[in-house]
């Protein structure tokens, strides 16, 4: 091998690596870039107004004010990486504006619901607010069995087997 073609060798291996490493690089900046700040104004003016939100016990002393807790459950969002679709679909469901397209064209609307469910009790938590016994329905009594024999109110009286009169 003469002196030329180390020479070419050389410069070959050395833009191959110049190649490798500009691909490397190109393959990164998505995750070297900032991701996009959530606009959370909309979701924070509908979770303020909300009936269910306002309506929760322990702001009634002030210490808390429902736009605090508003604000610790749209900082959850950042966390955990929502879309801004997530915070837009959230804002209609304070706002009570999901519709069944919505429902439909979104799948993962139970999933999204379930997962702001724990962002809310966590900052309850943490604001120092009264966690949801997480039940919504009246409990029955385990003990308590329906009264079969009790007579239906609107039924007919039922045949004694005593004859006609």
């Amino acid at each position: 091998m003469n002196q030329s073609d180390v020479l070419r060798i050389a410069a070959l291996a050395a833009f191959a690596a110049l190649c490798f490493h500009a691909a490397a690089v190109a393959a990164k900046p998505a995750a070297a870039a900032p991701a996009a700040k959530l606009n959370t104004a909309a979701f924070l003016d509908a979770c303020s107004a909300d009936q269910n939100v306002t309506d929760e016990p322990g702001f009634a002393d002030g210490k808390v004010t429902p736009k605090t807790y508003c604000e610790c459950v749209a900082g959850k969002f950042e966390e955990n990486k929502l879309t801004q679709k997530d915070v837009d679909m959230l804002t209609k469901m304070h706002k009570d504006e999901i519709t069944d397209a919505d429902a439909q064209a979104y799948p993962t609307l139970e999933d999204l619901m379930t997962a702001n469910e724990g962002y809310e009790d966590a900052c309850k938590k943490s604001l120092g607010l009264p966690a949801d016994a997480g039940n919504d329905e009246v409990p029955m009594e385990e003990d308590t069995v329906p009264d079969e024999e009790a007579p239906d109110q609107g039924a007919p009286p039922s045949d004694d087997a005593s004859p006609p009169e």
